[in-house]
């Protein structure tokens, strides 16, 4: 107290030595005025004014009197009329010491949040930079053994790349594109499931590579790795874990694959957090995108299909029990027990650490048996707080699913009407080209008509002209036989 007492008396004191400074800068009369006589209510009042701030003092003392040890502050020397304007300058001073505090608490609050983004930032550049293992790719030893290999059914030898990008050798980005068709290449072998490592197979398939990549161009070649990879990321856990490896890295994030190790992973054991697959946690809410949250429903339902159970994933995955026809017996412990006094068994939603013994036996187990241990056991609370989260994440699924079968509908209504409108106007092309065809036919059967009396006025003329000739005897007439034929 005897520090506080002093501190606050050293304030006052500067507090007061402004004041005065600031009075003798007001107060100080010009040289004209002081040559002329001062009058004695001019001087009285210039001293009255002058003893305001000189008489001002804070005396913050120690007062023994109160068993508490109290700070007590006493105005000395006051006049009753300027105990308004010494309040009214006491709390003005108080007010601007706390903004300072304030505004000194603000820059701290900022200063913090802005080294926290900076570090935050700067971890994340560390994630995304950090060594990797390529799982497609053969070890090294196995790479420089094979890239002697040749063979007189084939023109190129393995992993020759020079017919693709027709450059020197002694080019500097010769060794670049090198690697990014050989990596490209053993990308589509793994993607595909294609294991084999053995110098023929390789040989043939790198031929075949070079001739795709010669016919088809580099960009269509990449369109074709990317489909891919998106069909083994979907279908098989391998797959899986690798696609959420790859989004972490791009996001900065801790590795979220989860179960087996990641194949990608130089150190395994630097994973997300059990939090990270929680919608519930802000944190990690933010920065995981869906399409992470995605690939962890891909993976949970591959494991899940493969029946594998694993401690480290999401809490989906073995908190909230299965639907089938016989659902998993859950039994609710007894009010009067409450929470788990160590909170390194308790549930692993409400402490926030990735405990593996709360998994439940899916297979061929009894879910009883750990729910009567100590270990186990929850309050009615987080119980029921857990099947609420579970509902509210079934219903928001099934609105989810709404509202995109909804958008189906409305796509599948949207093409059906431009079909209709298509068909329409193939029909009216059809009507159209009907019209012409039977304009034509009708103009070919007046030319028809029209040719077929022209060819009978002809012969009719012939035949005049042939009775003409023969009268004149210019032809003779054809005698008629006696037995009746021509």
């Amino acid at each position: 107290m005897r520090c506080a007492s002093k501190a606050a008396e050293s304030a006052s004191a500067r507090l007061c030595a402004d004041a005065e400074a600031e009075t003798t800068a007001t107060d100080v009369p010009s040289v004209a005025e002081a040559t002329q006589p001062v009058s004695l209510g001019d001087a009285g009042a210039r001293h009255e004014d002058t003893r305001v701030f000189t008489e001002y003092e804070l005396g913050v003392s120690y007062s023994p009197d109160t068993d508490d040890g109290s700070v007590s502050a006493a105005i000395e020397s006051k006049p009753p009329a300027k105990r308004g304007m010494d309040d009214a300058l006491r709390r003005s001073i108080f007010l601007h010491l706390m903004n300072q505090m304030n505004h000194r608490r603000s820059e701290g609050a900022r200063d913090r949040k802005s080294r926290a983004l900076l570090v935050e930032e700067r971890d994340r550049n560390v994630l995304r930079l950090a060594p990797e293992k390529k799982a497609w790719m053969p070890p090294k030893s196995v790479m420089d053994h094979l890239s002697a290999t040749t063979s007189d059914r084939y023109r190129t030898r393995l992993f020759d790349s020079s017919r693709i990008h027709h450059l020197d050798p002694s080019a500097k980005d010769y060794r670049a594109e090198h690697e990014f068709f050989i990596d490209a290449f053993f990308r589509h072998r793994w993607y595909s499931g294609n294991h084999k490592r053995d110098g023929p197979s390789l040989l043939q398939a790198w031929n075949a590579y070079i001739h795709n990549l010669e016919d088809v161009g580099r960009d269509a070649w990449n369109d074709k790795l990317i489909k891919a990879r998106d069909k083994f990321e979907k279908r098989t856990p391998t797959g899986a874990r690798y696609k959420l490896h790859r989004l972490s890295r791009e996001k900065g994030l801790p590795c979220l694959s989860w179960g087996d190790s990641c194949p990608c992973c130089v150190n395994n054991s630097a994973r997300a957090p059990k939090e990270a697959y929680l919608l519930t946690s802000p944190w990690w809410r933010v920065r995981v995108s869906t399409e992470m949250y995605e690939g962890i429903d891909n993976l949970k339902s591959l494991y899940d299909r493969a029946g594998k159970t694993f401690s480290g994933g999401p809490s989906a995955a073995h908190d909230v029990p299965r639907r089938t026809a016989r659902p998993d017996p859950v039994r609710q412990p007894s009010v009067g027990s409450g929470a788990p006094k160590n909170p390194r068994t308790g549930d692993s939603r409400a402490t926030g650490l990735n405990n593996s013994s709360d998994v439940r036996l899916r297979r061929g187990g009894s879910t009883d048996a750990q729910l009567d241990s100590a270990g186990h056991r929850e309050s009615p609370l987080i119980f029921f707080d857990r099947v609420t989260q579970g509902l509210r994440d079934d219903l928001e699924h099934e609105r989810n699913r709404r509202l995109q079968m909804a958008d189906t509908a409305s796509k599948h209504r949207a093409e059906f009407a431009f079909a209709q409108l298509e068909n329409e106007r193939s029909l009216t092309s059809l009507r159209d080209e009907l019209r012409v065809a039977r304009g034509i036919v009708d103009r070919s059967r007046a030319e028809i008509t029209a040719l077929q009396t022209l060819v009978d006025a002809h012969h009719r003329e012939h035949k005049a002209l042939c009775e003409m000739l023969e009268r004149k005897g210019v032809l003779h007439r054809k005698k008629q036989r006696t037995d009746g034929t021509a």
